[in-house]
């Protein structure tokens, strides 16, 4: 301000002096006025070096030249859940076990975005959320990172991303959780996933191919998920996982809309991930009845051994249009056996999801992005937020080789549920479900015929998510 001020009392000496020598006050007027327009569009320029809340993009600094930024986000989920019985239709196990009421953070997060100019930048984003007590190295409680990695966008190539990130996925796993439709992604998906892995990833967000495609790749990677840190120690390796991964979608508008009126956008994608084992050659697979995460035991939790590589992934079919979306995905699963090993053929599994909702109110959408694949939440312009009613159909078989009866489960499960978004930074999930399994973990049958045991479980889940 003061160089502004300055910068006026020179202009008006200056105009003064210029008037003592001629009189032309129309040349003098229109010097004033191109001066005081240099002043203000410098000052402009000024404000964008101040913090400034944008909307989606969290707390954000940024230089005049746009090179340099900094940018603080978080989500906070609190959950509540209650099990309103788990029945087996045999006077033997444990009937009506898990009749309960549970709560907890699901995630507590905050992530920070540092641009460094050039096209360089890093991300930090940690979890502060509790985990469930069976996790013996952690008693329940620890700080899990998600993100933690150096990146390097290139103009009309893509982006490459250097440490632990969201690895490339099927439809559920490839949307975030602050923009997932359901409380809990289906069970197949927790059966079978990369999550956050440590590696060499890849993005071409818009870049290189053709105008709708969008590609992300694990192009190398290493460890299991949240093992963002692989020690040496004595020569050895640790627990060794190579990982790679690899999704790819195209996305169109106009599909149904000359029939059913409206803007419609779709979207058809794959994906395909594999994991190898190199020192143990085992993969731990497991997943929660009814997707409900404060549930400590798991219907399914025990590993497939001799393992030479596991991979999975199927088709995905999304479209919008208004007040309806649909998305419906479909995984296959299999564990390729090493070479010698006869006591068991390679493993398989397979599960899929069908997932519908529509919009009360006439001003809201479910937005898919062409340069993301996949969806980046609701937009929402209704005075008093917008309100969706939702169902979801899934189904998990893993009952097959080692699985068969012992450990392995077939499970179906009707999900019914409402989101209410109160604005563009808070919303409420309600999901209620109702599952049905055949067989499972030893824990829910006291006797050897597990496989022919047949229980119900239902759940009711609710969560206040808020976001910045």
């Amino acid at each position: 301000m003061k160089k502004f001020y300055c910068g006026l009392a020179a202009s008006a000496i200056s105009l003064l002096y210029s008037n003592a020598h001629s009189q032309d006050y129309g040349a003098q007027i229109d010097a004033l006025q191109n001066e005081l327009l240099k002043m203000k569009q410098e000052m402009n320029k000024g404000t964008n070096n101040k913090a400034f809340f944008k909307k989606g993009k969290g707390l954000s600094i940024e230089s005049s030249d746009g090179k340099y930024s900094f940018q603080i986000k978080g989500r906070a989920m609190y959950d509540i859940s209650h099990i309103d019985g788990m029945t087996n239709d045999s006077s033997v196990g444990h009937a009506n076990k898990f009749d309960s009421f549970g709560a907890e953070f699901r995630r507590l997060r905050f992530s920070i975005k540092v641009g460094l100019g050039d096209g360089w930048s890093l991300a930090f984003q940690p979890d502060f959320a509790e985990t469930i007590s069976d996790d013996s190295n952690t008693n329940g409680k620890g700080v899990d990172v998600k993100d933690a990695l150096i990146k390097k966008k290139i103009k009309g190539i893509g982006s490459f991303m250097f440490g632990n990130a969201k690895s490339a996925g099927g439809y559920w796993e490839n949307t975030s959780s602050n923009s997932i439709l359901m409380m809990e992604r289906p069970m197949y998906n927790e059966f079978a996933n990369l999550a956050h892995r440590a590696g060499l990833h890849y993005d071409n967000g818009g870049a290189l191919f053709p105008k709708g495609f969008h590609v992300r790749a694990l192009l190398i990677g290493y460890g299991n998920e949240g093992a963002w840190r692989l020690e040496q120690e004595d020569g050895d390796g640790g627990e060794v996982t190579w990982n790679h991964s690899i999704a790819a979608h195209y996305t169109g508008k106009g599909l149904f809309d000359q029939f059913i009126g409206g803007k419609d956008t779709w979207l058809l994608g794959a994906s395909w991930q594999m994991e190898r084992p190199l020192n143990d050659h085992t993969r731990s697979v497991s997943f929660r009845q009814n997707g409900v995460h404060t549930l400590g035991e798991k219907i399914v939790d025990t590993t497939i051994s001799n393992i030479s590589s596991y991979h999975y992934g199927g088709p995905q079919f999304q479209y919008s249009n208004g007040r309806y979306y649909l998305a419906t995905e479909y995984y296959w699963i299999t564990g390729e056996r090493r070479d010698g090993y006869t006591v068991y053929d390679d493993y398989s599994a397979e599960g899929g999801s069908i997932y519908g909702q529509y919009f009360f109110n006439s001003d809201a959408t479910v937005k898919i992005s062409s340069k993301k694949g996949k969806i980046g939440g609701v937009k929402c312009k209704a005075k008093f937020g917008c309100t969706a009613a939702k169902f979801m159909l899934e189904s998990i078989d893993t009952r097959d080789g080692e699985l068969n009866g012992l450990n392995g489960t077939h499970g179906k499960a009707v999900h019914i549920g409402l989101n209410h978004y109160f604005n563009s930074n808070v919303r409420l999930m309600v999901d209620a479900t109702r599952g049905v399994y055949l067989g499972g973990h030893n824990d829910f049958y006291s006797d050897g015929n597990r496989a022919d045991r047949r229980h119900t479980m239902t759940s009711i889940q609710a969560r206040l998510h808020a976001k910045f």
